[in-house]
């Protein structure tokens, strides 16, 4: 390979790590929702602060409010998971139509005959854009 050549390739490859330190990374955001009892429940509309190029990973973990004490015999059984996202449709052409996602509905349910409090840290992770209004080249 010609130095020539071996430039322009060193050239492209460093646009294309800048373009995607510049206008996507992978992200990650924690929001925590807080529960007392036990029972079912669809969320609010949780926001995600960032917009996510395509349906981030969802997962969950659940911890005992400050104070609380498990009873032997009876730890809550939990689940929890999506029961709605928040997407914005961005149209490049007639054909391609991107889902842009903001936010998410949850769905809780916790099976216990304690009243425990607990929080849910949710979970979600994916390729966020840095500055939406260029995305894939729009600019408006």
């Amino acid at each position: 390979m010609t130095s020539r050549v071996y430039e322009r390739v060193r050239r492209a490859d460093q646009q294309q790590q800048f373009d995607r330190a510049t206008w996507a990374d992978t992200t990650q955001v924690i929001l925590a929702y807080d529960t007392i009892g036990s029972g079912e429940l669809v969320t609010e509309l949780l926001d995600f602060k960032t917009v996510y190029e395509g349906a981030p990973f969802f997962a969950y973990g659940v911890e005992l409010q400050p104070g609380e004490v498990l009873e032997a015999g009876d730890y809550p059984f939990v689940s929890c998971g999506v029961s709605e996202w928040d997407t914005n449709i961005v149209e490049e052409d007639d054909t391609i139509k991107t889902p842009l996602y903001l936010g998410a509905s949850i769905y809780i349910n916790v099976v216990s005959s304690k009243q425990y409090n607990l929080r849910f840290r949710l979970s979600f992770e994916g390729i966020a854009l840095k500055n939406v209004e260029y995305h894939r080249g729009l600019n408006g």
